[in-house]
């Protein structure tokens, strides 16, 4: 996960691929569908729900053990940044009467909460777009 992880393998060649652990909500929601692994957080697409989970996300997060689940009917926009080419990319969920809709509580704390870095590979940005397409499909579509 992210930048810091990354050090501590002492092989950054994309010969070696780290897998992405499971969704720490599996037991609760089943399988996930999708995973991403994002600078200090992963993001897992279950059936009906997005997990952040930021689970010893790199240098600040080491002995945390957290993770946001957002039901998909609790989404009301998606802010995403993707193929960009000197800044990282990120994907951005907004839901009802969270702080970044009601203007409530610390600037940064909005822009973190219901967010994740994206790693500015092409592949990281592949396997966003397919993941945002499941998540497009059912919360547009119903």
């Amino acid at each position: 996960m992210g930048f810091f992880d990354s050090l501590t393998t002492g092989d950054n060649s994309s010969s070696k691929k780290e897998e992405l652990r499971p969704s720490p909500a599996r037991e609760f929601l089943g399988q996930e569908l999708y995973g991403l692994d994002c600078r200090g957080a992963n993001l897992y697409v279950h059936e009906n729900a997005i997990v952040i989970d930021r689970t010893g996300g790199g240098l600040w997060n080491v002995g945390d053990s957290n993770f946001k689940v957002i039901p998909f009917k609790s989404i009301v926009a998606i802010q995403a940044k993707l193929e960009t080419v000197v800044l990282s990319g990120y994907i951005e969920f907004e839901t009802a009467n969270s702080p970044l809709s009601t203007g409530r509580g610390d600037k940064s704390e909005r822009r973190s909460e219901n967010s994740v870095i994206l790693s500015g590979t092409k592949e990281r940005y592949d396997q966003a777009r397919e993941l945002l397409q499941y998540v497009f499909e059912h919360i547009c579509n119903k």
